[in-house]
């Protein structure tokens, strides 16, 4: 992470950072009197936030029919999809029962885990949606 420090004398009367609204004809809108002797920062993201790549760590699926846990390696980057598959894989029982909760809440299957804020050891639990009437 880089800052980038504009400040009004390198940059003349007029400045033209990135989001600062633009006059119809294209010059920079100029700077309220009050605002001439301010400095202006503009942050830019100069590395990915997680350089040595998605991480990788182990979440738990319990089923709560039969009390059965089971361990699963993940990675930040990966949905919930790709985690029902990767438990279906190991317990293939499960096939067509893969509803999960987590932290109270019923999971989308598009949703990364890292979206989620999933943490190492994190506990999913299996549910079964009931069709009444």
């Amino acid at each position: 992470l880089s800052i980038v420090v504009y400040t009004p004398e390198a940059c003349g009367p007029k400045q033209c950072v990135t989001g600062d609204p633009k006059h119809p004809k294209g010059d920079p809108v100029p700077l309220l009197e009050p605002l001439g002797n301010n400095t202006h920062a503009v942050l830019q993201v100069q590395k990915p936030v997680s350089p040595a790549g998605p991480k990788q760590f182990t979440v738990n699926v319990f089923n709560g029919s039969n009390g059965m846990k089971i361990s699963v390696t993940v990675r930040s980057i990966d949905t919930i999809a790709k985690l029902q598959k990767k438990v279906q894989k190991l317990r293939p029982e499960l096939i067509g029962c893969g509803n999960l909760v987590y932290n109270g809440k019923p999971v989308q299957l598009h949703k990364k885990l890292s979206e989620l804020q999933v943490k190492p050891e994190a506990t999913f639990i299996i549910y079964q949606k009931c069709h009444g009437g």
